[in-house]
């Protein structure tokens, strides 16, 4: 019998290559949405609305909510779900998607590896350590033209609301780790539970542009933000991971912050200034160390294992 290792490996860069660009295209649409018709509300009612009735039929017949505790559920959905979505929009009304790909995929690293160490007491190489300074450098370099610049606007505010995004992220992450969930289990906390609280609360009072939007962004930021960076983003890097490793999958995802900016330059007309791709480079090579993959192996916990 021939040796299939080969099409593994190749299965497994184009599913982590097909993240990439699920990943990249979320910032990418949900700057579109929230700079056109529809309101930040309006893209995470879509967000939860369409993801629930999609898993719905699979949690219910594995009955995936099984092993939860309430108090397990309050932290899941407080980390993934509604907060996390509602600060990371919010941060698009702001800030453009090059600042939104940065904040939120290269400052991962440097959260999971405080709340690891605050839960856990994780502990990181050195070339970790030295990693998320990198990126730290990196990241004050895309900030620069949001703080620093005098055309920045409020660019700024939005990098802070994805801050706060990103550190909750991170507490799901690392809760995720130590709990050992399963994906039904992420699923119901963060899709069915937000959706049941959410969804009301949106059609009842909070502002929609529903009734004025055009129907081709209606069915764009349905479809993309209910199916893509969750179903579709959790079913590749699945895949991803099987056959190719997470530290192997993760070099993939690096590219994300990248792949956003440039994917912004045509569609959203954001041509970021050299300090943005400097940084942007400099975030890229600081993630790679984050993750343990550059440098001497130890024993630790990565710092990365991102999830949209």
């Amino acid at each position: 019998m021939k040796n299939n290792k080969p099409n593994h490996l190749l299965l497994g860069a184009a599913a982590a290559i097909s993240v990439v660009f699920f990943w990249s295209g979320w910032i990418v649409v949900s700057r579109l949405g929230v700079t056109n018709t529809l309101t930040v509300f309006d893209i995470t009612g879509f967000r939860f609305a369409v993801g629930a009735a999609v898993t719905l039929p699979y949690i219910i017949w594995r009955r995936t909510w099984q092993g939860l505790t309430p108090l397990r559920v309050l932290v899941l959905t407080l980390t993934s779900g509604m907060p996390y979505a509602l600060l990371s929009y919010f941060g698009f009304t702001f800030a453009p998607a090059a600042h939104g790909g940065v904040f939120l995929n290269g400052c991962l690293p440097l959260f999971t590896t405080f709340f690891g160490w605050v839960w856990v007491g994780q502990r990181s190489q050195i070339s970790q350590l030295v990693g998320l300074g990198v990126i730290l450098i990196g990241v004050a370099l895309v900030g620069y033209e949001g703080i620093l610049s005098s055309s920045g606007g409020m660019t700024w505010f939005g990098d802070v609301l994805f801050l706060a995004a990103i550190a909750l992220f991170a507490v799901f992450i690392v809760a995720n780790r130590v709990w050992t969930l399963t994906p039904g289990q992420i699923l119901f906390s963060v899709t069915i539970v937000s959706a049941t609280v959410y969804i009301p609360v949106w059609l009842l009072w909070l502002k929609s542009n529903l009734a004025t939007a055009p129907r081709s962004e209606i069915l764009l930021q349905a479809a993309y933000q209910g199916l893509v960076p969750s179903v579709l983003g959790i079913s590749f890097l699945n895949i991803a991971v099987r056959h190719l490793g997470a530290n192997t999958t993760s070099v993939f995802l690096s590219a994300v912050p990248v792949v956003a900016a440039l994917a912004g330059i045509p569609i959203l007309q954001e041509m970021p200034g050299l300090p943005a791709w400097i940084g942007m480079i400099i975030v890229t090579a600081g993630i790679l160390l984050a993750l343990g993959i550059v440098g001497i192996k130890k024993p630790g916990m990565a710092a990365n294992d991102p999830e949209k």
